[in-house]
């Protein structure tokens, strides 16, 4: 299989300037640029800039794949918009950092793992996952959390186990689309996110009453500021806005909840596929006992269509009719009637003694002796 690497950069808050796609476009003889978007794909070779510092200097989001397992998500932020005190506790090293470069921060996701990896095509992956910044600087931390999540199965076992959860924020039991297909991206245990979801409070919309209320007790030099940043067009001033909202309305993004270990999660999630498999399972032998059902109120009529399949003496046909006596065979375990299922046998294998391929195929399914009887 060859080689995949797939880099794309996104804009979020302005386009580059001429000048700026001029400077990205190169950096790369691979690399196609609008005003928008770069987008770098090697199969053979590397990139041979640092993405990070590419994505500070120009973009505000960027991610990575390699078909070895590779996945890197990475936003840029402008610093003042990011509490730093809120998301720290997300943060595992190695695999989900923040870290002020100049006039911003970056939120580093990288999950790497080597074995049982999906291919993963890049085009369209980044636009899909855009929203997750924005959700970001609204104080929702969810993909952070579900960061986490992942993370911690990647990390050594004998470490992590006993380290406490960061807090768990709302809405985890309800994931809008750029959360759910975060999760399908970086292949995260679905059953590890219903765990966490037991101690995930449910979303709450702020009324537009409490954002009123809320506007109202704004000091008017703050007031003043705000509409003489909005004339000068300042990117990013509702999210500014809010979160000076967020502080006066008192909300806070997490809810206080009793913080589980590591180990307490993973209990949980192998509780839940546990249980998951275990109603498979009885789906499953429900669906099988129907299916005996049916059977049995046509037997006589599927022993027709072996003697019919047998009769045309074709390999197809053979493999067909072995098929049907299997059927016919669990259908006598069911019933108790494997002494009459027996007999009907040992009268094929006389009938068609003569055909070898036949009788090999019905010692080859266990449906008869090597002597030819059943």
């Amino acid at each position: 299989m060859s080689e995949y690497q797939y880099y794309e950069f996104q804009t979020a808050d302005r386009p580059l300037t001429e000048e700026e796609q001029e400077a990205v476009g190169a950096l790369s003889s691979h690399i196609e640029v609008t005003p928008t978007q770069a987008i770098v794909t090697y199969s053979y070779g590397n990139f041979k800039h640092d993405p990070k510092e590419v994505l500070t200097d120009y973009f505000d989001a960027m991610i990575y794949l390699a078909n070895w397992g590779s996945r890197e998500l990475m936003f840029r932020f402008p610093k003042g918009l990011i509490a730093l005190e809120q998301v720290r506790p997300y943060c595992l090293e190695d695999f989900v950092t923040f870290e002020a470069v100049g006039e911003h921060v970056v939120l580093d996701i990288r999950l790497d793992e080597e074995e049982g990896v999906d291919w993963l095509e890049g085009e369209g992956v980044l636009s899909s996952l855009l929203r997750l910044r924005g959700d970001i600087l609204q104080g929702d931390y969810r993909v952070l959390y579900l960061a986490w999540l992942k993370a911690i199965t990647l990390d050594d076992p004998e470490v992590v186990t006993a380290d406490l959860e960061p807090p768990v924020p709302a809405g985890l039991q309800n994931l809008n689309s750029a959360l759910g297909h975060f999760a399908q991206v970086f292949e995260i245990d679905s059953y590890l996110i219903e765990a966490a979801t037991a101690s995930s409070p449910e979303l709450q919309e702020r009324s537009q009453d409490a954002l009123r209320q809320a506007i109202v007790r704004l000091p008017r030099e703050i007031c003043d500021d705000f509409l003489v940043r909005l004339a000068q067009g300042e990117p990013l001033l509702s999210v500014a806005l809010n979160r000076e909202l967020r502080t006066s309305i008192g909300s806070s993004p997490v809810q206080a909840m009793p913080r589980r270990t590591v180990a307490q999660l993973f209990g949980e999630a192998e509780r839940l596929r546990t249980r998951a498999r275990q109603r498979q399972a009885q789906e499953a032998e429900k669906g099988r006992i129907h299916g005996l059902q049916i059977l049995a109120q046509n037997e006589a009529r599927t022993w027709q269509e072996v003697e019919a399949l047998i009769g045309k003496s074709q390999a197809k046909a053979y493999d067909e009719a072995v098929e049907l006596l299997l059927k016919l065979q669990e259908l006598a375990v069911f019933q108790g009637t494997q002494a009459a299922f027996q007999a009907q046998m040992a009268q094929l294998c006389d009938r068609y003694k003569s055909r070898r391929s036949l009788l090999e195929r019905f010692r080859g399914a266990g449906l008869s002796r090597k002597d030819g009887t059943a």
